[in-house]
């Protein structure tokens, strides 16, 4: 990764993984540990969204095949809300919410891969090598406003 990220900012950047393979979800969490993230992991999709709606986030790294809910289900409930208007919010909904997320599946069917490639910064084919994560997680880096 760039040396910049993420140790130059004030906060280690925080990343969820979500997946129901507990052996992908330890090598990613390992590896993005290992570069100085804050690293988040969830075993299903309705974890994972409890996990975003109530930390911090930065990008998302997600399984789209979870049980109870799909990565691009997750990526869409909460991208739509539940939203909490605050004292300074107004009530109305004037955006939706941005998740960078890198999605990643075994499965090759090209609608999955487009579908989450519309949702997502990235789509990683699974299994992949730790430098494909890691490209795609420079490319979600790039792309925040830190």
């Amino acid at each position: 990764l760039d040396p910049m990220y993420p140790s130059s900012h004030s906060r280690s950047l925080s990343v969820l993984v979500g997946d129901d393979d507990g052996a992908i979800r330890a090598c990613v969490a390992e590896v993005l540990s290992a570069l100085e993230f804050e690293v988040h992991t969830a075993h299903c999709g309705s974890s994972a969204l409890k996990i975003l709606l109530n930390e911090p986030i930065d990008f998302s790294i997600l399984d789209v095949e979870m049980p109870d809910m799909t990565g691009l289900q997750v990526i869409e409930r909460y991208a739509s809300g539940p939203w909490i208007a605050g004292a300074d919010s107004p009530p109305e909904r004037l955006a939706r919410r941005r998740m960078p997320t890198i999605f990643m599946s075994g499965n090759p069917a090209a609608e999955i891969r487009s579908a989450c490639e519309r949702m997502g910064s990235s789509f990683l084919d699974k299994p992949f090598a730790a430098e494909d994560m890691r490209t795609a997680v420079n490319r979600i880096l790039g792309e925040l406003e830190l």
